[in-house]
């Protein structure tokens, strides 16, 4: 018995449900190592991973990923070996494994799954009852008792009750879902946990038959497997039936893959056509949700870089020239640089002008079609192009009337002053009253 210990201990080790082919370099990896094929399980080293686990991808840098391709129906005398490889991008497959974006997505689904919960439990202040003790402590020989609502005694009340509320409320950036996908199956591939089959067309509708090909496929220490499928060419309704009755098992199409998913089941199955559907989705999915870098260009494109203006500097080359042969070249460089000043900023050019030319420039109306002003819109309110009515001919003539009436008569002045010499003061009166006299009766 003691010589048959070391073959069973060599039989346990070397059975093959326990190989796995797990590859880990022990080099350091860096950002610039040369390109190397890993498949499912092959990690760099795990120091560095673990140190660096935001930023530092479990497969390293500049990696060819290589997916086995599996026949999934392996029927009694057919080879087991590979039946080809698929390469899949490093963007997907070859990330750093964010365990916060994926504890955050996670939890987003349970809250969904949650939804609604109508639960509603009392605090004990809120019951109808008397707040009254229990009993009465004196005289009584006994322990203190407290009231007859505490949550202790009674069933009905919650010292931290239960209220409604809608966990589905919660939100998660639709950026970070997307992300933690990747992040998922980039922990799926370092894990080898992900298989690649040709597809799941099964010849028999027994339970025992899939059973059996997933054994041999994953093992017989996987607890649950998720089967992923990209729609009715590469299953048939046999795989439907077989699968139905497995627990452990759950059936989905590319658009079902997620984060909570991925998590809940250990091993993922998924088939040819369904992987290079869900590389695309997962490539498009930025331009679907129109995430993709704009540019103010007509089309929308990147501008293309403008061409160089030839002799664009020929007078700043002339300058420094004519300074650099000038007899006194530290005077006209010492010139030069009181025109300008040292900047600070961690921004912009170092230098910078002293003065700037364009301090009072200040940037009118150029528009072809200038916008009018406020009180122009109202112009047609106030505005009143109707001529104004002629005065009648009778109201004239009143009117010339009382201007004559109200005029100051000029005979009562004295016009020629040698008159005032050469007449007495008597002459004098009796001409200014006969002045005012005919102008009476003028008028």
């Amino acid at each position: 018995m003691r010589a048959l210990a070391p073959v069973r201990q060599r039989l346990r080790l070397t059975s093959p449900s326990l190989l796995r082919p797990c590859r880990c370099f022990a080099d350091k990896p860096t950002l610039n190592d040369p390109p190397k094929v890993m498949r499912p399980g092959d990690m760099v080293d795990t120091a560095t991973v673990v140190r660096n686990w935001w930023s530092f991808p479990a497969v390293g840098f500049n990696s060819i990923l290589e997916i086995p391709v599996h026949k999934f129906e392996v029927l009694h005398g057919d080879d087991l070996a590979p039946v080809g490889s698929v390469v899949v991008p490093n963007s997907i497959f070859g990330l750093p494994i964010r365990k916060d974006m994926i504890y955050k997505v996670y939890w987003f689904h349970r809250r969904k799954l949650q939804g609604y919960c109508d639960t509603m439990q009392m605090f004990k202040w809120e019951w109808p009852k008397p707040n009254k003790k229990v009993r009465s402590q004196k005289k009584s020989g006994k322990s203190r008792m407290g009231r007859r609502t505490a949550p202790g005694r009674f069933e009905g009340s919650h010292t931290h009750a239960l209220r409604p509320r809608d966990w589905g409320k919660t939100r998660c950036p639709t950026r970070i879902i997307w992300q933690a996908v990747k992040c998922m199956l980039s922990v799926k591939f370092a894990q080898n946990s992900i298989k690649v089959v040709d597809s799941f067309n099964l010849q028999s509708h027994k339970t025992k038959h899939l059973v059996q090909h997933l054994r041999r496929l994953l093992g017989r220490k996987c607890h649950s497997a998720l089967l992923i499928h990209e729609g009715h060419l590469d299953i048939n309704d046999n795989c439907r039936w077989a699968s139905a009755h497995i627990p452990a098992i759950r059936r989905e199409n590319v658009e079902g893959v997620s984060v909570y998913n991925l998590l809940k089941y250990h091993e993922v199955v998924i088939t040819e056509m369904a992987l290079a559907k869900l590389i695309k989705e997962i490539q498009v999915y930025p331009r679907k949700m129109n995430w993709c870098q704009k540019f103010a260009t007509p089309d929308g494109k990147i501008a293309p870089a403008p061409q160089k203006v030839e002799g664009w500097n020929r007078a700043w080359v002339e300058k420094k020239e004519q300074i650099r042969r000038s007899e006194f070249r530290a005077r006209e460089f010492f010139r030069a640089s009181l025109k300008w000043k040292w900047s600070s900023d961690l921004k912009g050019p170092l230098k910078i002008p002293q003065r700037d030319t364009l301090a009072h420039f200040r940037v009118k109306d150029i528009l072809l079609n200038p916008e009018r002003p406020q009180w122009e819109k109202l112009e047609s309110l106030y505005n009143d192009e109707e001529e104004l009515d002629e005065p009648e001919d009778e109201e004239y003539e009143e009117l010339l009337s009382n201007l004559d009436a109200l005029r100051r008569p000029t005979n009562q002045l004295i016009d020629d002053p040698s008159e005032v010499t050469k007449k007495g003061l008597r002459q004098l009166e009796a001409s200014l009253e006969g002045g005012a006299a005919g102008w009476g009766n003028r008028s």
